[in-house]
């Protein structure tokens, strides 16, 4: 009986023991939840134990889990605030340019054929402006969800001509021309119209800004599709490394209240359409190449 009374009792204190060590150890990992919780940290929760490993395990996914959630957001929220920053960048460009035609036809005495050139200019001005309205939404969809953009077949020499149309006579107007070279009429690729687009609309626009002399893009079918775009720019080397990073500016386009982002737009839709695009800058040719898989 005595010996019974003895075992009973020193179970009972091994068990109250346990207990008490149990009691510490979950307030031990609570205070390291809390923690962790409180500065976001990226560590995860440890036992000097183990005595609770399977709990241990269950609260680190869900701390890891917790974890790349903030990081989507922080990666989604970032590309919001770029979206709407391009989208800024990307309607100035024909606004500016309808209000200039339209000064020109208020102030300006120009004969009536010359007024209604003017005028049908601003109007396509204004509905390539509706367009990139139209199409941001779209675009805004695909970043913010982080899915691939819908593609369809399209014919990419009708994209590019529809890009040099539109920056015809901003050329000439600077007594320029764009040469549009390719071996063929149709070429048809799988992608997003509108995307491409934009990255054409950026290219020919930089180049009009900041490039001298004539324009000549390159279309080149093999292996993959190579659109490249040729033009003079003077003055000190450029960084082509960084160019194509956000408000990466040159002094020659700090003088023309370029923001810089052009090129950063270019790049990430193209990336956004897997394909690659470079730049190079030698004896005061600057070269953009970009590459499409087939």
């Amino acid at each position: 009986m005595t010996a019974a009374v003895i075992l009973l009792s020193l179970t009972t204190a091994v068990l109250l023991a346990l207990l008490i060590f149990l009691r510490l150890e979950i307030r031990h990992i609570t205070k390291q939840t809390a923690e962790l919780k409180a500065i976001e940290s990226n560590r995860i929760v440890h036992s000097e134990s183990g005595s609770l490993n399977a709990l241990i395990r269950e609260i680190n996914a869900l701390l890891t889990e917790m974890q790349e959630n903030r990081i989507r957001f922080s990666r989604k929220n970032h590309a919001l605030e770029q979206m709407m920053t391009n989208i800024s960048h990307d309607l100035r460009t024909p606004l500016t340019s309808a209000m200039g035609y339209l000064n020109l036809v208020r102030n300006a005495r120009l004969p009536e054929t010359e007024k209604q050139r003017e005028l049908e200019i601003i109007e396509k001005r204004l509905l390539r402006l509706d367009e990139l309205i139209n199409s941001f939404f779209e675009l805004s969809k695909i970043i913010s969800s982080g899915k691939q953009p819908e593609r369809t077949e399209i014919n990419l020499i009708s994209v590019l001509e529809e890009s040099v149309a539109h920056y015809f006579d901003d050329f000439s107007g600077q007594n320029r021309t764009i040469h549009l070279q390719s071996g063929q009429r149709r070429l048809l690729l799988r992608s997003n119209r509108n995307m491409l687009i934009r990255i054409f609309d950026n290219l020919i626009a930089n180049a009009l800004k900041h490039g001298s002399g004539d324009l000549t893009i390159q279309v080149e079918e093999a292996e993959t599709v190579r659109i490249v775009l040729i033009n003079r720019l003077e003055g000190a080397a450029i960084d082509t490394e960084h160019i194509f990073d956000e408000f990466y500016t040159t002094d020659i386009s700090r003088t023309k209240g370029n923001t810089g982002l052009g090129l950063a737009i270019a790049k990430q839709f193209t990336e956004m359409l897997n394909g690659e695009i470079s730049a190079v800058h030698e004896n005061q040719q600057f070269t953009l190449t970009i590459i499409f898989q087939k």
